[in-house]
């Protein structure tokens, strides 16, 4: 089953509805995500008439003011390309609930932001709460998890480096897109999870595809699989009903990192940390076109190969 969250014209609040083909039949008086998998898993629900998917505007399929956690490094093949050691236990950031939005929303490109990039990460919302009481297995998640979509980790890359910590380059408004779809887990999903495809490929002003400016990668490449990334959160606090925990990105952004040779010239140099920053990101600025501009559009999409997963196509405008 896959869900999909809207607004109606003549509804006060957000709709969520089950998506069949071209159709979305709205779920009638099931307006959170606690109701929303109570209802899913008692099989107890009502809908109203269907609606053609395409006239409707998808919504971030969760609550308002939920906590987002995102995964950091939990992909080789990007902990590679960053140069950066594969980590031995979880890393986490959050990013603020005022950055979601629609997966068909415009992404805002701040005034004092000059390096944007993008990172496609397979998501989770949490259906009920979970506690340190719960020990989440590849068996039991569809007891604890709604289901699983698509999120694109927006950063501003200039920020992220210079601040020191990920949060603030992270965490403006519209850079967390969020769905379209919401694919239920059930046995069947939960068998695919290991060996699902990331796809990312942004297209410029004029809609051509950029050769680079993609990522492609499986969640065969993931670290820490959703089972340890859940348990390794609610060691030390509850989750609860719509909290999203986003699991990390392939490789493919466009963040570089300075070769080891000149990592060293700089500390021979005794160069300081921060002026050794401040002339990376100038030789990115320079030399690195790989980040979006304004008027390019993002898609993203995340399935299995045998069409069973389909988490629908974010497709996002740089604005």
């Amino acid at each position: 089953m896959k869900l999909i969250k809207f607004q109606q014209e003549a509804s006060v609040y957000p709709t969520y509805g089950i998506v069949e083909g071209d159709s979305v039949l709205p779920i009638e008086n099931r307006h959170t995500v606690s109701e929303l998998f109570t209802t899913i898993r008692e099989e107890r629900f009502t809908t109203a008439a269907g609606i053609v998917v395409d006239e409707i505007k998808p919504l971030p399929p969760t609550d308002e003011n939920v906590h987002l956690f995102c995964a950091g490094l939990n992909y080789r093949d990007h902990a590679e390309e960053v140069r950066l050691p594969i980590p031995e236990s979880p890393i986490f950031f959050t990013k603020a609930p005022g950055a979601l939005c629609g997966s068909h929303d415009d992404i805002v490109y701040p005034v004092s932001v000059s390096l944007l990039d993008y990172e496609i990460e397979l998501s989770v919302i949490i259906g009920k709460r979970i506690s340190h009481n719960d020990t989440i297995t590849g068996m039991n998640l569809p007891e604890y998890v709604l289901g699983i979509t698509i999120m694109n980790d927006i950063s501003a890359r200039d920020i992220q480096l210079l601040s020191g910590q990920w949060f603030l380059g992270k965490t403006y408004r519209t850079f967390a897109p969020l769905g379209p779809f919401v694919q239920v887990l059930d046995d069947e999903i939960c068998e695919r999870l290991s060996n699902l495809t990331l796809e990312l490929q942004v297209f410029g002003p004029d809609g051509t595809p950029y050769e680079k400016k993609r990522q492609r990668g499986t969640t065969k490449n993931m670290v820490f699989a959703l089972p340890e990334l859940i348990n390794c959160l609610t060691e030390k606090f509850d989750l609860r009903p719509g909290d999203v925990i986003a699991t990390g990105t392939p490789g493919g952004v466009a963040l570089t990192q300075p070769s080891r040779l000149k990592m060293r010239l700089a500390e021979i140099l005794g160069i300081p940390q921060r002026k050794r920053i401040e002339l990376f990101l100038e030789g990115e600025r320079k030399n690195n076109n790989n980040y979006l501009i304004r008027g390019d559009t993002i898609s993203a999409r995340i399935f299995s190969d045998d069409g069973i997963v389909d988490l629908g196509e974010q497709r996002n405008r740089v604005r």
